[in-house]
C-alpha cells in the first residue's frame, strides 16, 4: 500500500466562509474556490440555454405535445438509461400528453445490444410512433437515425457519450460533449441531459400560453430522485452542477417524496430513506435496478418499477428485482472465482484480459471491476459462445479506455466490431478468433500509459488530529458533499493499535482501534485475505473515511476502512 499525500494548496479564498482549516484544505484540494460551488441551492444550476440544439429539441417536443403526437422514449438497459426513460415518460405525461400517446422501449442487453437500432425504429413506425426521443444513447447511432428519417419520423437525440466526427442526422442532438457545445459542465449523465431538455420544454410550453389553472405547469423537481439515482449509478464526475442535482434528489428521497418504485426498492433493500446516502444509492438501489438487465430474462421489470404509481405493484416489482439481484450475486461469485484463476495464470504484465464462453455478458463489467480492484490494472472481461464475443472493461487512473479503444480501432480495422464508453469504463465486441491479438494490443497500450505498479496507490488527505475523529467532523464533511467520482470522498491515514478484530459473514471485518487515549470502532468491507489474517495487539497503518451512521436511534460516527496493513 503506497499512501500518497495530497499536496497542500492555497485555500485563502475560502477562509471567510469555511473556518475549519482541515475542511477548507480538503475542499481547496478538490478545486473549490468559491462558496457557491458548495452551495446546494438549485438556483445555482447552470442554465439550459447553453446546451446546443436544446431550443430545437424543446420546440419539436412542444409541437408534439400540443398536437398530441405519439412519442416513444428510447432508453438504455443501465440505471442511467432506465431512470432517464422513466423521467421522459413521467415528464411528458406531467406536461399534459395523454399516457396512451407515450410509449417507451428499453433494449435487452442480449437480444438488442446497446443503443437505437434500425429494428427498433421500424417497430416504432409500425406502432404509429411519430417522434423518437432517445435518452443515454443515440449519439453514435447514425444508421438507425437515418432509417428513422427515411420513414418520416422526427428524432430528438439526448445523450452524454462522446460524439464522433459527425453527428447523427437527427432533428435535434442535445449532448454537452458536442464539439460545438458551450454548456459549462460536460459531466451530465443521460438522465441529467434529459432533465435539462424537460426544463426547456416546460419553458417553451409556458411561453406559448399552454399552461393554465386547469393545466398548471408541472414541478419538475418531483422527479429529481430519478436524476440523482441515474447520476450516481452512471458514476459520472460530481462537479458542482451534478452535486446540486444529486443533493436535491437525496433531499426529496429523505423527505419520503420519491417515486413509489424507489420507496419500494429501499424497503426491500432494508434502506431507511430518511437517512439515505449516495452509498445506499450506489450499493443498494442501483444493483437491484441493474440486476434484471444483467440476466437473460424475457422482460426487465426495472423501468416499470420506476414508473408505477401503485405502491402494491411497486413492491411486487421491487421484490422481483431483489430476486434477480440475488441470482446475479450467485452468478458473480462463480464467475469471479473462475476469472481470478485465469488472471493468476495470465502472462500479461500491464493489463488483464480474460474470457470464458459460459460467462454472462451482463456480469462481465462487475467481474472486471473486481479484478481491477484486486490487481490495480486495467481489466477486460469477455463473454459469449459465438463467433463474436462482447466484453466490458474497467480502468485505473492514467489509462483512458475510450481513447485506447479508439486508437486500437484506427490502427487495426475489423478487430473491434463495436466499441464505446468512457475513460474509466467501456465495452467492445470482437471476433473470438482475434482474442489473443486484442489481448496483446491491450497489454501494450497499458505498458505505454502506465508505470509498473507494485502496490496499491491511495491518495490521502493526511493524518487527522485526534480531535477530528468524531461525529461533528463527520457531519461537517457530509454537509459539503455529496462525494463521488470527480469529487473524491476525503480519505485519511494513520497508525493505530489493533485491539480487536472480528470477521463478519466471511467478507467483512469489524475492528476496534486505539490511538493515544482514543478508542473507536471501524468496518472493513470486502476484506482481502491478508487483511483477514491480521492479529489483535499489533500496530497497523490504515486509510479510512468518516461518515454518519444513522442505523441506530442516535447518530454515531462511522469509520470505514479502505486499506489496512501491519506496520
Amino acid at each position: 500500500m503506497n499512501i500518497i499525500q495530497r499536496p497542500h494548496v492555497d485555500d485563502s479564498c475560502l477562509a471567510s466562509v469555511v473556518p475549519d482549516p482541515i475542511l477548507r484544505q480538503i475542499l481547496a484540494a478538490r478545486g473549490i474556490t468559491t462558496v457557491q460551488e458548495i452551495d446546494p441551492d438549485l438556483k445555482h444550476l447552470l442554465h439550459y440555454r447553453d446546451l446546443q440544439d436544446i431550443d430545437k429539441a424543446a420546440t419539436l417536443l412542444a409541437d408534439a405535445v400540443m398536437a398530441k403526437k405519439a412519442i416513444r422514449v428510447m432508453g438504455d438497459y443501465d440505471v442511467d438509461g432506465m431512470t432517464g426513460t422513466a423521467l421522459g415518460v413521467r415528464c411528458l405525461q406531467a406536461m399534459g400528453l395523454e399516457r396512451t400517446k407515450i410509449s417507451y422501449h428499453v433494449p435487452s442487453r442480449y437480444d438488442d445490444g446497446y443503443g437505437l437500432s434500425c429494428k427498433m425504429v421500424e417497430q416504432a413506425k409500425a406502432d404509429g410512433v411519430e417522434l423518437i426521443l432517445t435518452v443515454d444513447n443515440g449519439i453514435g447511432c447514425h444508421d438507425s437515425v437515418a432509417r428513422a428519417k427515411e420513414l418520416g419520423l422526427l428524432v430528438v437525440v439526448t445523450d452524454h457519450h462522446e460524439p464522433g466526427e459527425n453527428l447523427p442526422p437527427a432533428d435535434a442532438v442535445v449532448n454537452p460533449k458536442r464539439h460545438d457545445d458551450n454548456f459549462a459542465s460536460k459531466c451530465l449523465c443521460g438522465v441529467g441531459v434529459l432533465f435539462y431538455v424537460m426544463i426547456a420544454l416546460r419553458a417553451t410550453l409556458a411561453a406559448r400560453g399552454y399552461f393554465s389553472a386547469a393545466r398548471p405547469a408541472p414541478i419538475l423537481g418531483q422527479f429529481l430522485d430519478l436524476v440523482a439515482i441515474g447520476t450516481i449509478g452512471d458514476v459520472v464526475p460530481l462537479d458542482a452542477n451534478n452535486r446540486r442535482l444529486v443533493r436535491a434528489g437525496l433531499k426529496r428521497m429523505q423527505a419520503l417524496s420519491a417515486q413509489p418504485g424507489v420507496v419500494a426498492l429501499a424497503e426491500i433493500a432494508r434502506v431507511n430513506l430518511r437517512t439515505l446516502s449516495t452509498y445506499n444509492i450506489a450499493f443498494d438501489l442501483c444493483p437491484r435496478l441493474n440486476a434484471a438487465g444483467r440476466l437473460k430474462l424475457p422482460d426487465n421489470p426495472a423501468v416499470a418499477c420506476l414508473m408505477t404509481d401503485d405502491s402494491v405493484a411497486a413492491r411486487d416489482l421491487a421484490l422481483r428485482l431483489d430476486m434477480c439481484n440475488r441470482r446475479r450475486g450467485d452468478y458473480e461469485k462463480v464467475f469471479l472465482a473462475e476469472a481470478k484463476a485465469d488472471a493468476a495464470a495470465s502472462v500479461q504484465q500491464h493489463a488483464l484480459t480474460v474470457f470464458r464462453p459460459q460467462w454472462l455478458e451482463g456480469i462481465a463489467g462487475l467481474i472486471a471491476s473486481r479484478l481491477k480492484d484486486q490487481y490495480n490494472r486495467p481489466c477486460f472481461v469477455f463473454a459469449g459462445a459465438g463467433e463474436t464475443i462482447t466484453g466490458s472493461a474497467r480502468s485505473v487512473p492514467g489509462f483512458p479506455l475510450a481513447k485506447v479503444l479508439a486508437d486500437i480501432d484506427a490502427a487495426h480495422p475489423g478487430l473491434l466490431l463495436r466499441c464505446g464508453g468512457h475513460n474509466m469504463a467501456a465495452g467492445a465486441t470482437i471476433p473470438v478468433a482475434r482474442l489473443e491479438e486484442f489481448r496483446s494490443l491491450f497489454d501494450e497500450s497499458a505498458a505505454q500509459y502506465l508505470k509498473e505498479h507494485s502496490e496499491l496507490e491511495i491518495m490521502s488527505d493526511g493524518t487527522l488530529p485526534e480531535g477530528y475523529l468524531n461525529l461533528n467532523f463527520a457531519r461537517a464533511l457530509e454537509r459539503v458533499g455529496p462525494w463521488g467520482q470527480g469529487f473524491p470522498e476525503p480519505l485519511f491515514d494513520g497508525e493505530f493499535l489493533l485491539e480487536q478484530v472480528r470477521l463478519l459473514g466471511n467478507r467483512n471485518l469489524r475492528l476496534r482501534l486505539a490511538a493515544s487515549h482514543l478508542h473507536f470502532s471501524a468496518i472493513r468491507f470486502r476484506a482481502t485475505a491478508l487483511e483477514k489474517s491480521l492479529l489483535e495487539g499489533i500496530r497497523v497503518r490504515m486509510v479510512y473515511s468518516l461518515g454518519v451512521d444513522r442505523y441506530y436511534p442516535n447518530e454515531r460516527l462511522e469509520v470505514k476502512v479502505h486499506a489496512i496493513e501491519p506496520v
